[in-house]
């Protein structure tokens, strides 16, 4: 596999009309990083940060219940579901580069995400039925509308910060069961919810990127993206009602492809 893949890049990079290192670009000419661009990206995210949990009832006969339950820890009061995943989108931009060396300019882009997870605790407390309780949080989907500043530290090499808007897909989800009886009656209890939506939110980050010849770059960027947080109430069949929240902090690693119209 890696003979192979070496082969096509080898053939990619010595035929592509134009396409050459940033190595082999004469010493006069210098690049110009003025103009749209247009690319594709593709990375990796995590998003650490537990759910917190926590009952109430609409029935004030169920209070007394609800403290024994919580002293016995029927129900626990936050899982961590470690999100993480794979994403890949497209972005596109413009760019000024000042006589000073500073190249500022604009960037939106738009990445499918695979940044998931999920978490499950099974108790056995005592004087009470086996219960297992699980959360899962997901982003689907998310984009950003950034502005970026950098500098030239070469003609070819481009460091910059960035930051603006971020708005996104994400959800969550809360089950709890009875083992031990089941979900037959109401006697016990049992609850499955989902709630799910865009938010907004920003983002903040910084990265390097690099022309290849005067139309193609590549670059490296991590970003931290806030989309703030999810909360909602899971009924279940009883009049106890569970409340599950989380906040939606990714931390993304992407690596990115350009092509320059100048």
């Amino acid at each position: 596999m890696r003979v192979v893949t070496g082969l096509v890049l080898a053939v990619v990079w010595g035929t592509a009309p134009g396409f050459a290192s940033a190595a082999d670009l004469p010493v006069s000419a210098e690049p110009s990083w003025t103009g749209t661009y247009i690319g594709a990206n593709v990375g990796y995210g995590w998003a650490p940060g537990s759910v917190g949990l926590s009952e109430s009832s609409t029935d004030p006969a169920l209070d007394g219940f609800l403290g024994a339950a919580a002293n016995a820890g029927v129900f626990p009061t936050s899982l961590s579901p470690g999100a993480r995943g794979l994403l890949g989108g497209g972005q596109a931009g413009y760019n000024w580069q000042l006589p000073s060396g500073w190249v500022v300019g604009v960037e939106a882009d738009f990445n499918a995400s695979g940044i998931t997870g999920s978490s499950s605790v099974t108790t056995t407390p005592s004087g009470f039925d086996d219960t297992q309780t699980g959360v899962s949080k997901k982003i689907d989907w998310f984009g950003t509308v950034r502005g970026r500043a950098g500098y030239l530290v070469n003609p070819q090499w481009l460091l910059y910060a960035t930051g603006g808007l971020a708005y996104g897909k994400t959800s969550l989800n809360f089950n709890t069961t009875d083992v031990t009886s089941g979900c037959l009656v109401n006697a016990f209890i049992c609850a499955d919810q989902t709630s799910s939506g865009i938010k907004l939110g920003w983002t903040a980050g910084a990265g390097i990127e690099t022309m290849l010849t005067p139309n193609w770059s590549i670059k490296a960027e991590y970003l931290y993206v806030d989309l703030g947080k999810r909360s909602f109430d899971a009924t279940s069949n009883t009049p106890i009602v569970f409340t599950a929240s989380s906040a939606y902090h990714e931390q993304i690693v992407d690596f990115g492809l350009n092509y320059h119209f100048n």
